[in-house]
């Protein structure tokens, strides 16, 4: 699977959690700005940060790697409860 798939899913993962660029480049340490372009693919994410991110929004890290993250996937993620206090 190639790296732009991982962080298209990395983006609609956050999205249907309702978690900002801002919340989640804050909980891994670096600006809005790097974040924006970790997601837009002008930087690559490393295995570090994808194990954060998966941390962050309360979701297996093998979700990330769907190839075919279905629309149905992405909803019933949006139904599932956040972890509060995240640390």
């Amino acid at each position: 699977m190639d790296v732009q798939k991982v962080q298209d899913n990395i983006k609609k993962v956050r999205t249907a959690k309702g978690v900002t660029q801002r919340a989640l480049a804050n909980y891994l340490g670096i600006t809005e700005m790097s974040y924006s372009r970790l997601e837009n693919q002008n930087e690559r994410v490393d295995s570090i940060q994808l194990y954060k991110i998966a941390k962050f929004l309360n979701v297996d890290l093998d979700i990330f790697f769907n190839e075919k993250l279905t629309e149905s996937v992405v909803y019933n993620l949006k139904i599932k409860p956040k972890k509060e206090g995240v640390s």
